[in-house]
């Protein structure tokens, strides 16, 4: 249709028609006149001897006059509207891809047709865009049929955390112009209005869900055990079953019971045996994302020390503390050695150690002044200012050192990167006559110099992960190394460093060519947006509307004649109806 009414509210002003009818249908009360002859009497014509009441109706020019001013003052009322020759109506819809959207699919491909209902007829023509609010995701479609673009509505995957649609929105705004309609379809009311003149239509409801909201894993006497916890979102009480399934194997179901917003925590073992995978699974309800939670039994890699131990045995007691660290004899076997800085001692270019200063004299007095820790992970958030050395001669400084802890002018500790890839943790003070062990920094420096070589082994491992959590996996960098393998995608070398887990809950592997790198099962644990108590309704589509009248269609070019118009006819009535009076009253003298 190529016409339409920019006011509908103008259509009250129809009922001045019956209004004007109704006054015309009244009759004027009869006026008593003084006549000395009764023959005056038979030439009047009888009228009502009751006064004002409903009679006949009588027609007039101001009559007619009357009812046109109300029909010309309605037509400018409603503020009719044409459809231009050239219109083009651009529109790009913006879908929420907050995993909540999961509980809400069918209401938002209801409010993507109500928006495509929009559209005017073939005379104008069309641009059509749908696009994800994830800016890392490609145009879900871009062209002019609404019947495509109802299709590549499947493809819409809504899996994300709570995250910003202004770079969604900037990207919308610019495919249609300052011109365009940029529609937003999510489930909840926005705080503030959205950037980019952005229309809202939000398709929630509050709905009850139950899900699982996290889980740990741990190893207890060589035994891994995992704790989930399963939340009510809900303010009701909720009731539901749960099972465990591996190797092909489902347990019996169990029935749950949690208050409102309660959380309880579920333990158990992991499967004895070559199974490594096991599934917690909820019954369904509104959001299915977070009722599966997949597990893999942790296969952390396994470092292996060489201590060189001379006469003071304390290294591998010191090491031997730390989890996934094996203590062995030979150097060419393992990943890092540990050693004490004799005279004489060289330090080895390709291999990762942590040094200590020989044994200081113990008449030696203990350094004074400031410690004061440089910017670096391995040192950051530590508190060093118990540490307590006695003084010795440092070590000359190389070029690759970085140090990480300073008292006065006197290094302590000192990373060094070796030209053939080895890294060096180097402690330039006797551990055995400082209280160094004594401090939890100290113990957490190691651990995390430990945790980044075990980072970078090339081996396999398992481990548990959130949905999308950034994965670092050591891999061959060499120019034969083969790409990645995320299940079935390919994954080249460039972009290993944004690689992530999967979006969906499961489990995944990792390879570079034949070499299996990583088993791991990602979960969804987000409790924002598992709390579907917040949504609500919203609807802008009137505005929408509107936005596209304003845009597609012209006003009527003569709409100041028929204004000029409707004073004459104002004026005729009026002038008409003091005559007719002045007539009636001249007559009757």
């Amino acid at each position: 249709m190529n016409f339409t009414l920019a006011n509908t509210w103008g259509l009250w002003a129809l009922l001045g028609l019956p209004a004007i009818i109704a006054i015309h249908f009244l009759q004027r009360r009869n006026r008593r006149v003084p006549a000395t002859t009764l023959f005056l009497l038979q030439q009047m014509k009888r009228e009502s001897r009751t006064g004002s009441r409903f009679e006949r109706l009588r027609t007039s020019i101001p009559f007619w006059l009357q009812l046109l001013m109300v029909l010309l003052l309605t037509w400018l009322l409603v503020q009719p509207r044409w459809l231009k020759q050239d219109a083009v109506q651009r529109i790009a819809i913006v879908m929420d891809s907050s995993a909540s959207m999961q509980a809400f699919r069918e209401p938002a491909s209801q409010a993507v047709n109500e928006v495509l209902g929009l559209l005017e007829g073939p005379l104008a023509r069309a641009e059509l865009t749908l696009l994800s609010s994830d800016p890392e995701a490609p145009s879900l479609y871009h062209g002019t049929m609404p019947g495509e673009l109802r299709q590549s509505l499947a493809q819409w995957e809504p899996l994300l955390g709570v995250h910003d649609f202004t770079p969604a929105l900037r990207v919308a705004r610019g495919l249609v112009g300052s011109q365009g309609v940029v529609v937003l379809i999510t489930d909840h009311p926005l705080s503030a209005p959205p950037l980019f003149a952005a229309q809202v239509i939000s398709v929630g409801q509050p709905t009850d869900n139950v899900g699982w909201a996290g889980v740990t894993v741990e190893e207890k006497d060589g035994q891994w055990l995992w704790h989930a916890l399963v939340k009510n979102y809900s303010p009701v009480v909720q009731e539901r079953q749960w099972r465990a399934l591996a190797g092909g194997v489902e347990s019996p179901l169990k029935t749950l019971k949690l208050a409102p917003s309660e959380t309880q925590t579920l333990s158990g073992p992991f499967p004895a045996g070559e199974i490594q995978q096991i599934t917690l699974r909820l019954s369904d309800d509104a959001l299915l994302l977070d009722n599966d939670l997949p597990l893999v039994r942790p296969q952390p890699k396994v470092l292996t020390l060489c201590p060189f131990e001379g006469k003071t045995p304390f290294l591998a007691d010191l090491f031997s503390r730390y989890a996934h660290l094996r203590i062995v004899s030979m150097p060419g076997d393992s990943d890092l050695v540990a050693a004490v800085m004799t005279p004489g001692f060289a330090l080895p270019e390709q291999r990762h150690g942590c040094f200590f200063q020989a044994p200081a004299d113990a008449s030696a007095p203990y350094l004074k002044g400031s410690i004061v820790a440089e910017p670096h992970p391995l040192v950051e958030g530590l508190n060093w200012q118990g540490l307590l050395v006695r003084e010795s001669k440092a070590m000359p400084r190389q070029s690759q050192d970085r140090v990480l802890l300073w008292q006065g002018e006197r290094p302590l500790i000192v990373l060094r990167t070796m030209p053939a890839g080895g890294r060096q943790l180097i402690c330039q003070f006797d551990l055995e006559t400082s209280n160094a062990r004594k401090l939890p920094a100290f113990a957490v420096l190691l651990h995390r110099f430990l945790e980044g070589l075990r980072e970078d082994k090339l081996a396999p491992e398992a481990a548990n992960f959130d949905v999308r959590q950034q994965l670092h996996i050591a891999h061959r960098h060499d120019a034969e190394a083969a790409p990645l393998k995320l299940g079935t995608q390919e994954i080249p070398l460039s972009q290993a460093r944004l690689l992530r887990a999967p979006a969906k809950p499961g489990q995944f592997t990792i390879r570079q060519g034949d070499s299996l790198l990583l088993s791991g099962a990602a979960h969804f644990a987000d409790t924002r947006e598992a709390d579907l108590t917040q949504a609500k309704p919203f609807d802008e589509l009137s505005k929408v509307k509107a936005m596209q009248v304003e845009t597609l269609h012209e006003a009527d070019p003569n709409w100041r004649l028929w204004l000029v118009l409707l004073l004459l006819l104002l004026l005729g009535s009026w002038w008409f109806t003091i005559s007719k009076r002045e007539l009636k009253e001249a007559a009757g003298a």
